[in-house]
């Protein structure tokens, strides 16, 4: 597996370098790019490596500006030292992020990811600096990054009805009738719309609070959705779903 570095202290880049060594032998780090010009002139010119590592601020700007100047297909982990609000920009948007400082088996775990995804991944991060500019500035996402058979997708989080379980998949429903097979589990689905008018209902489903159309009484009870779907909830998950209803509505 070769590796592009694009970090602009030398100190964090050698660090990492150090830590791929130990993880594999087979990591080979082709190179170091330490600004958004180098790292677009590297790119113009060489063979696309198998995974970047990207810091997201350089000495000359945020490293967004890069897929500005230069398309990019091959799986990026980001590296950030940002708070929560920019994670969500990230994890909602991208393959991978790490924390400095880089933590071994976070990132083990990361290039693992990349081996599992490399073959079918057609990632487009062009959107991403918007994205990520919305974040900081307390906007919620509108945007979701969805990974399927045949690559990368990206979806308007309000055309999202439901999203169902389906063993380490989940199936995600729009507005429109098409139905998506995800290769995220539905916890890190869980996760990453926590906060964005998603409720977990039961460990089959998470629902958009927004296409809620009747809640019918019961021990759990169920829902109604707005496109006629009827969704069972669980008893212990009732008394936080009713809270969350009466908030988004």
């Amino acid at each position: 597996m070769k590796a592009l570095i694009v970090e602009d202290e030398l100190p964090a880049a050698n660090r990492l370098k150090n830590i791929l060594t130990h993880i594999s032998k087979d990591i080979m780090v082709t190179d170091v790019c330490q600004s958004i010009q180098a790292s677009v002139n590297w790119l113009k010119i060489n063979a696309a490596p198998d995974v970047i590592f990207m810091d997201i601020e350089l000495s000359d700007g945020r490293s967004f500006e890069i897929f500005q100047q230069v398309t990019i297909t091959t799986p990026v982990i980001f590296i950030t030292a940002y708070d929560h609000f920019a994670i969500k920009a990230i994890k909602l948007n991208a393959l991978d992020y790490l924390l400095k400082p880089i933590d071994k088996e976070e990132l083990e775990n990361a290039i693992l990811k990349v081996k599992k995804t490399n073959n079918v991944l057609k990632q487009d991060y062009s959107h991403l600096n918007q994205a990520f500019i919305r974040a900081v500035s307390g906007e919620k996402p509108k945007k979701l990054v969805v990974y399927d058979s045949a690559g990368a997708r990206f979806i308007d989080i309000e055309k999202i009805i439901r999203l169902r379980a389906d063993s380490n998949y989940t199936n995600i429903h729009l507005s429109s009738g098409e139905h998506i097979t995800s290769s995220r589990t539905l916890k890190a689905y869980e996760e990453l719309l926590v906060g964005l008018s998603f409720f977990r209902v039961s460990n089959a489903y998470i629902i958009n609070l927004a296409c809620v159309d009747k809640y019918i009484k019961g021990i759990g009870g169920s829902l109604i959705m707005n496109d006629g779907t009827t969704i069972e909830v669980s008893r212990l998950r009732k008394k936080g779903l009713l809270e969350a209803l009466s908030l988004n509505h």
